[in-house]
């Protein structure tokens, strides 16, 4: 047992000066006193004790992809997201053959499998490839189907215990009924990379799609007379909206503007790393693709964007300082409300008694001090 005693971050709450007590892994006590004398405590000053963040579209980090075919590529990945406070994350997929699409699933099962100490997979994201050649964005065209019943069987059923969430064109579903039962198979349906009008969005909704994937881009946009995805992301207030605020996917007005409408809770901010974060300006050859780093963006040679560059706790920052998002309602779209998007039974995105002990210590500048899962430090930025 121990404890960690500072201002806290939860529920859209700022704590002042409480003490959290942690036990087996778990929390077992937040208050303004310490109950058990002579027991470690361990005091933040000059920042914030926050939930650990919860990352549900991140495809990679540090020049690494989850569905790099390395031996390590996993284990790396979780290994050094804490650094970025991300204790909790959705694995997630992108457009490719569909043999690579089951190894990438294949690798996520054995993984599961390991005992490891770095970020909790919580599941996996499919994104791709039954989305639309419309808005394909950097994926592959050559590769973009539509989803059929027999994907369903051969791809995907094997593996409905695994994956959390799927990202799909409504428009591009061979057979409606199609959304309908993956959605009672628990599974997240998501719309992105799509082309449905308002009409097809409401008639998706009703078969389950209940997610925005990366809000704004890569869908079908607002128009007054054809409104597309864009605007039933602003119309139906079931929908919850993935969001990329990095200042290049989206217009910090944009993001105001979405969060005026859809509130904290229609929000879970999102990395979308595509692993890029560690490349300098330049251009470059990677996995067989010629990209372009400038400004904070990566693109391909065709100007299309290549995913984001950032982090989540980047995400935060940005929101914070350029879109004038408080600071506890900004934490919240990073941990409660994502970790809830996933459908996880696991009790993660809070500070709260009988919620697992995974926290990020954050500087008053938000940036990563300290990660902490299951009551292990993980990560320490003085690297003691």
């Amino acid at each position: 047992m121990f404890y960690l005693q500072g201002d806290v971050l939860t529920d859209g709450q700022l704590i002042r000066n409480q003490v959290i007590e942690i036990e087996n892994e778990m929390i077992t006590y937040i208050g303004d006193t310490i109950r058990n004398k002579g027991v470690d405590v361990i005091t933040v000053e000059n920042g914030y004790i926050c939930p650990g963040l919860v990352d549900i579209h991140i495809h990679g980090i540090d020049g690494v992809d989850f569905m790099d075919k390395g031996r390590d590529t996993w284990e790396t990945i979780t290994e050094h997201l804490p650094r970025y406070g991300v204790t909790a994350c959705l694995a997630t997929s992108r457009t490719a053959p569909l043999p690579d699409i089951q190894d990438f699933l294949d690798r996520a099962t054995a993984f599961t499998k390991k005992d490891h100490h770095g970020t909790r997979l919580i599941g996996v994201h499919v994104e791709g490839p039954w989305i639309s050649k419309s808005y394909c964005g950097a994926q592959d065209t050559s590769l973009i189907r539509s989803l059929t019943w027999q994907d369903v069987k051969e791809v995907l059923s094997p593996y409905f215990s695994l994956i959390s969430k799927l990202t799909i064109a409504p428009e591009e579903v061979q057979d409606p009924t199609i959304l309908s039962y993956l959605h009672s198979q628990s599974i997240i349906l998501s719309a992105g990379h799509t082309n449905a009008t308002l009409e097809q969005m409401e008639e998706a909704i009703e078969s389950g799609i209940s997610q925005i994937t990366h809000t704004f881009n890569a869908m079908s946009p607002i128009h007054h007379r054809t409104p597309g995805t864009a605007a039933a992301a602003l119309y139906f207030d079931l929908l919850l909206c993935e969001v990329i605020a990095d200042g290049v996917h989206l217009h910090p007005a944009i993001i105001q503007l979405l969060y005026k409408i859809k509130g904290a809770e229609g929000i879970a901010l999102i990395s979308d790393c595509t692993g890029y974060n560690h490349l300098t300006e330049g251009e470059y050859v990677y996995r067989g693709r010629e990209l372009i780093r400038r400004g904070g963006e990566v693109r391909l040679k065709n100007g299309s964007l290549a995913g984001s560059a950032i982090t989540l706790v980047e995400a935060v920052s940005y929101v914070v300082k350029h879109c004038g998002i408080p600071i506890e309602e900004a934490i919240r779209m990073a941990t409660e409300i994502p970790a809830r998007a996933t459908g996880t039974t696991m009790k993660i995105g809070r500070v709260q008694p009988n919620y697992r002990a995974d926290f990020v210590v954050l500087t008053e500048d938000l940036e990563v001090n300290t990660t902490w899962i299951g009551g292990l430090q993980v990560y320490n930025v003085s690297g003691n």
